[in-house]
């Protein structure tokens, strides 16, 4: 049996519950929101899945986020480990589980028993700190769980491979010898805040940023014609106030990192940027239960999503255009 000691610390979103265990490890002492703020996790992206169920798909959070916030504290060579096989894949996440190197892995949640979930969501952050051979299993850290969880080996192998839309996981993994945490935190802070504003602005793509939001506007009359429009609703929902957000699309969590790089950042005070977000945070959890309560009426009338989703656009828009001055 092969165990490291683990450096887990429960949280509310898995990729940064799991990255900051992961630089714990490393001896950061940054908080869930910090690496969260640090990789500029805030996002928005609309999809229309017509081969899936739901059809469409509301995701307020960044992608990319991961590859992001360790080339912002200075892995400018990061990359995920892969490989050609399953086979080979699970012999070098094995390797580096020997050589005492936890793993960052991203799953798909249908295969981690644990989650007793019947549907698949891959993309779904963890961490590995080791494996037993003799039973076959690895033993996980997840989010919110307290403690290690067992993972069987079968399982793993399917969990690390998903072929499921819109997030595919292909076997990757990241398991560093070392990790240096970056001394002054000042520009880090600025760079993250400015850049993920950036985004959020960014109108070149109608399926990203906040311009997804105007995207999902001019589609919501079209939602009435699909048969799954109640699942749809209560999808979204979900994705904004359930599923590992941290409450209101990551938003409360982000206004909990600007309230840490305030320390680091003094404009980030002046700007009143932490009462902007919570502003923000606000109107997206107003929106969530305007799909909540469309969800449950048994013909589509919209009227309410669109105001809610408007309110989001203006808050938000505030919140950009205050943190480009950082």
């Amino acid at each position: 049996m092969t165990l490291i000691n683990n450096t887990h610390v429960s949280g509310v979103h898995c990729s940064s519950t799991a990255i900051a265990d992961l630089v714990r490890f490393h001896h950061f002492d940054w908080s869930e929101a910090f690496c969260f703020g640090i990789g500029g996790g805030l996002g928005v992206t609309y999809l229309q899945t017509p081969d899936s169920s739901p059809t469409r798909l509301l995701h307020t959070r960044s992608l990319g986020y991961e590859k992001r916030f360790f080339n912002v504290i200075g892995v400018d060579d990061f990359s995920w480990l892969s490989a050609s096989t399953e086979e080979e894949s699970e012999q070098q996440l094995l390797c580096a589980l020997n050589e005492g190197r936890p793993a960052l892995l991203l799953t798909d949640i249908f295969y981690l028993h644990y989650f007793n979930s019947s549907s698949h969501f891959p993309g779904h952050g963890i961490m590995v700190w080791g494996y037993d051979k003799n039973d076959s299993i690895y033993y996980v850290t997840d989010t919110e769980r307290e403690h290690i969880e067992c993972v069987a080996f079968s399982d793993m192998r399917k969990a690390r491979v998903s072929t499921t839309p819109p997030f595919l996981c292909n076997g990757d993994f990241y398991a560093p010898k070392s990790l240096t945490k970056p001394v002054d935190l000042q520009p880090l802070c600025k760079l993250a805040i400015r850049e993920n504003a950036a985004r959020l602005l960014d109108s070149t793509d109608p399926s990203s940023g906040l311009f997804a939001l105007e995207t999902l506007i001019d589609d919501l009359d079209s939602w009435s014609k699909s048969a799954d429009w109640q699942w749809n609703c209560r999808f979204a929902y979900q994705t904004i106030e359930k599923r590992g957000t941290g409450g209101s699309g990551f938003r409360k969590m982000y206004a909990q990192f600007l309230s840490e790089a305030s320390q680091h950042v003094n404009s980030v005070k002046t700007l009143a940027l932490e009462s902007k977000m919570i502003a923000s945070a606000q109107c997206w959890y107003d929106l969530s239960n305007a799909f909540k309560q469309t969800s449950e009426q048994k013909t589509p009338d919209f009227t309410l999503i669109k105001e809610c989703i408007k309110q989001v656009i203006t808050a938000e828009t505030y919140y950009c255009e205050n943190a480009l001055l950082v």
